[in-house]
C-alpha cells in the first residue's frame, strides 16, 4: 500500500477558485474511481495557500494505472486540469510508504504535518522511536510515513499534537512542523 502526498501552492485569490473547481469538477470526476482520498487540508501563510490532499493506492503500478485511466476521462482533462493548473502557482507530490504499527480509524484529528529530515540511512530508527512512543502512549499520532519519492531519508508524520514526537539519535535531524486546517477528512 501507498499514499501519495499533493501539495499545491497559490495566492489567495487563485486558492478561491481552485477550490471551487476542486469541488465542483475533481471530487465528482475522481471519487474513489482513481484514488482513495484520505483527507484535504490547507495552510495559509500571508496571502498564500497551501493545499494538501492525500491518496491511498494498493500499490504504485496501481496508482500509474489509475492515473492513466483518469487523464482519459473527458471531463478530467477537457474541463478540470486546464483551469485549475492555471490557478496553481507550484505544485509537490511525495509517494509515502505508511509505517504506522497502531491502526488509526480516521485522519479527522489532524492539525499538524510534522516531516523529519533524516541523516541518511536514520529513517528507520525514528520510524521506530515514533512508533515506540505510540504504543507506550506518549504521542498521539495519525499517520507516519517513510518517504518513498522524493526524498527516501524524509519521514512524515500527522497527528493533533503540536510538538512532533521527539527521537533521539546520534545526528543531526531537522524537523519541519506545518499547522494543517482540515478541509475535508474521510475515514480510510
Amino acid at each position: 500500500m501507498i499514499d501519495e502526498l499533493r501539495e499545491y501552492q497559490f495566492t489567495t485569490e487563485a486558492w478561491e477558485k481552485y477550490w471551487t473547481l476542486f469541488e465542483s469538477l475533481c471530487l465528482p470526476i475522481r471519487g474513489d474511481k482513481y484514488g482513495k482520498l484520505q483527507g484535504l487540508w490547507q495552510e495559509r501563510v500571508g496571502d498564500n495557500v497551501t493545499f494538501r490532499h492525500l491518496w491511498r493506492y494498493e500499490s504504485l503500478d496501481e496508482r500509474a494505472r489509475l492515473r492513466a485511466q483518469l487523464i482519459k476521462v473527458d471531463a478530467w482533462r477537457e474541463n478540470f486540469l486546464p483551469q485549475a493548473a492555471a490557478q496553481v502557482s507550484q505544485q509537490f507530490l511525495q509517494v509515502l510508504i505508511p509505517r504506522l504499527e497502531t491502526v488509526i480509524d480516521s485522519l479527522a484529528p489532524v492539525r499538524y504535518l510534522h516531516k523529519y529530515r533524516c541523516p541518511t540511512g536514520k529513517a528507520g530508527a525514528v520510524i521506530q522511536q515514533i512508533n515506540t512512543a505510540v504504543a507506550e502512549g506518549r504521542s498521539h499520532v495519525c499517520g507516519l510515513w517513510a518517504t518513498e519519492f522524493s526524498d527516501p531519508n524524509q519521514v512524515v508524520v500527522m497527528g493533533a499534537d503540536t510538538e512532533a514526537p521527539q527521537v533521539d539519535i546520534q545526528a543531526s535531524l531537522v524537523v519541519e512542523t506545518r499547522s494543517l486546517k482540515p478541509l475535508r477528512v474521510l475515514r480510510t
